[in-house]
């Protein structure tokens, strides 16, 4: 090879390890510097809502559930809506935090993960497997938020409906779908049955006064700093009154 193409490939690679360092570390930081919790007063704005409620994971680590209440005290949450499954998986801390937020007075709710790339009809028997809803609790959780590696958006959608058919027919109720605003916009709206469907819970962080698409649930931030829970945590509101969130419930 001759000397220039040599100096060109050795600029090439240094090149390339300067942006792979470059973006390995601004990944660091993000993983692991602490993200300041939101403001509760600049969020007045969610005060016009009645019911409040929160979203775990075991990504949360060991909740106090004695101690979890609203961050502004003029507010009380309802409701907590917790990760059951992960595609195939099972959420490490489901149980303790299903027992948790049901022993506390809170209205619970059970959610799946959707892996874009299993099959749905699979999926849902897993979630089946683990979540058992009684009187009271809220509808099943679909919580779709990548599209498929090895499927066109079409399919995906097709499996979205497969996946909800037999949470339905299984639970009695029509699962609540959650997702980004804009991924619903793009990927799931286009599509009439999505369009039109009853039962939305959208994610939109921005500082507005709700969601621009029609929607039951709304998860306006992933800072809300919760007493007795180690990490922050997703804050959302119910559009509603007290009546229209207990029609909700299972019978």
């Amino acid at each position: 090879m001759k000397p220039k193409k040599w100096i060109a490939v050795i600029l090439l690679v240094v090149t390339l390890l300067v942006t792979v360092t470059i973006i390995m570390t601004e990944r660091y930081s993000y993983h692991n510097s602490p993200r300041q919790p939101v403001n509760t007063d600049s969020y007045q704005r969610i005060n016009k809502f009645q019911i409040h409620g929160i979203d775990i994971s075991h990504h949360q680590g060991v909740i106090d559930w004695e101690q979890v209440k609203h961050p502004d005290t003029t507010q009380r949450l309802n409701f907590a809506f917790i990760r059951a499954t992960v595609g195939t998986d099972k959420d490490k801390r489901f149980q303790d935090n299903w027992k948790g937020a049901g022993g506390n007075g809170f209205s619970r709710g059970a959610y799946h993960y959707y892996w874009s790339d299993v099959n749905s009809s699979i999926q849902a028997a897993h979630f089946i497997q683990t979540v058992s809803l009684v009187k009271g609790d809220l509808p099943p959780v679909l919580d779709i938020e990548d599209i498929s590696n090895i499927q066109n958006k079409k399919s995906l959608r097709k499996g979205l409906k497969n996946w909800i058919k037999i949470i339905e027919a299984h639970y009695g109720v029509k699962p609540i779908i959650y997702s980004g605003e804009a991924f619903y916009t793009d990927v799931l709206k286009i599509d009439s049955y999505f369009e039109e469907y009853p039962r939305i819970w959208i994610a939109n962080y921005n500082v507005v006064d709700s969601p621009r698409i029609s929607w039951n649930f709304w998860q306006y931030t992933d800072r809300l700093p919760i007493p007795g829970v180690p990490t922050l945590v997703d804050g959302n509101v119910f559009k509603g009154s007290q009546v229209d969130f207990e029609k909700l419930w299972m019978p």
